[in-house]
């Protein structure tokens, strides 16, 4: 978990990653609605909830681990009301060819 940011904020300083990815390797990409997702007693999902829900589901396609991720949220969160978006993507990296 590298926790890459995405449309960051002006001003602040973000470390800089790199990735060697090999075939077969999945990315799983989200929102910060995701781990602030709060039950009713405004409890956050958090990172570890969702670290846990992905290793459970590691060897799943892409559409089963978010599945998966989307129901253990629903489920933690219950009828609480949420501010803030949930976007989810997974994909697999095919490896790239030589040109």
């Amino acid at each position: 978990m590298h926790s890459f940011v995405i449309g960051g904020v002006p001003g602040i300083s973000y470390k800089e990653y790199e990735l060697q990815l090999e075939a077969g390797t999945k990315l799983f990409l989200y929102t910060d609605g995701l781990p602030e997702a709060t039950d009713s007693h405004n409890e956050l999902f958090g990172t570890d909830r969702m670290t846990d829900t992905l290793n459970h589901v590691k060897d799943g396609t892409p559409s089963e681990i978010i599945q998966e991720l989307a129901q253990h949220v629903d489920s933690y969160v219950g009828e609480a009301p949420q501010f803030d978006d949930l976007t989810m993507m997974c994909i697999i990296y095919n490896g790239g060819s030589a040109l």
